[in-house]
């Protein structure tokens, strides 16, 4: 099995680790992953296998460019009391247009971490690693990973803006009827 192509990037808080989780985790994917340079946007999910906050869930993330993904929720563990490190991780499969020739999957994973006096801001952590596909890895590595660099440090501003509350960012109304969110509720992707 190939070894990972990892990217990370890092964002700081000025809230506790568990505000940032409750106001990134939930969020819609199209709010927080916008089109950037020749990266396409996420422009919504479906084929959700329930709600995105339990483990063993799955979901098809839509981008802007017509292709898609499919994802696999692994952790889902927020910070409970104000010294835990909240955990999401989940694992990218089934890539289709230019990806599914560069890549056979990638895991994500999500840290939110108490920092500052007594855990009053919090440090965002997101590391991506893409598996490449045999001969593959430079392309991955030196072709994509530039631009993917740029868009996750691009990505994580929003994220902190959101854990903030300051990128004007309305919920929406809950679901009626049974209360299921069809989607499978939204969560920080790539």
């Amino acid at each position: 099995m190939q070894q990972l192509v990892l990217f990370e990037t890092v964002g700081e808080t000025a809230v506790p680790a568990a505000v940032a989780f409750a106001r990134v985790v939930p969020r819609d994917d199209s709010t927080l992953f916008h089109r950037f340079l020749v990266l396409p946007g996420v422009t919504g999910v479906t084929d959700a296998t329930g709600p995105w906050d339990t483990p063993g869930r799955a979901r098809t993330v839509h981008l802007s460019d017509g292709s898609r993904f499919r994802e696999h929720l692994d952790v889902h563990h927020p910070p409970l009391v104000p010294d835990a490190v909240g955990r999401f991780d989940y694992t990218v499969t089934d890539y289709t247009k230019t990806l599914a020739h560069l890549v056979s999957d990638a895991e994500a994973r999500w840290r939110f971490e108490p920092a500052g006096p007594a855990g009053e801001r919090s440090r965002i952590r997101w590391t991506y690693g893409f598996r490449p596909l045999p001969g593959r890895r430079f392309a991955v590595a030196h072709l994509i990973g530039p631009v993917w660099r740029a868009s996750m440090r691009r990505s994580m501003a929003v994220c902190v803006a959101a854990a903030h509350g300051t990128d004007g960012y309305e919920p929406p109304a809950a679901p009626s009827g049974d209360g299921a969110d069809p989607t499978g509720g939204p969560r920080p992707a790539p």
